[in-house]
């Protein structure tokens, strides 16, 4: 796999961890009939998560980026992770079991402080790429 590939892999799974999606990745599938916006989603999100990580593992980042890689992959799991923790708590508390609720909501805190630790981490390892390493991947910072 050339740099160029591996560019758009990791730009695309960056995209997908902020809100957008990468359109050379984009293979949702549809909104099932009974399916609530919602359902439809989180399901979406998870199978795009899924997909990035998966074609990053697959890959095979330059020496550069090893720690950039790691990080996007952490990540991305995290988020996945993050989500599910957030569809637990919806669930306890539409249920009505407001302690449980609020430990899913706490575990949730925990996940999204630990992500957005480790965003910074990637953009400051990102921004340390010599110059021609972050062309090369389509990087500009």
């Amino acid at each position: 796999m050339g740099d160029s590939s591996y560019g758009d892999i990791f730009r695309g799974a960056y995209a997908t961890l902020h809100g957008g999606r990468s359109e050379e990745f984009a293979d949702a599938s549809e909104r099932s009939p009974g399916k609530t916006l919602e359902v439809y989603l989180a399901r979406t999100r998870s199978e795009s998560l899924g997909m990035m990580r998966k074609h990053l593992l697959a890959a095979e980042p330059p020496s550069a980026l090893l720690k950039a890689h790691q990080l996007l992959i952490d990540l991305l799991s995290n988020a996945a992770i993050a989500d599910e923790a957030l569809a637990e708590q919806v669930r306890a508390y539409q249920c009505g079991q407001f302690h449980e609720s609020l430990t899913q909501s706490d575990h949730l805190q925990e996940l999204v402080v630990s992500s957005q630790r480790m965003d910074r981490e990637l953009i400051a390892e990102i921004r340390g790429l010599p110059d021609a390493s972050r062309s090369e991947l389509g990087i500009d910072v």
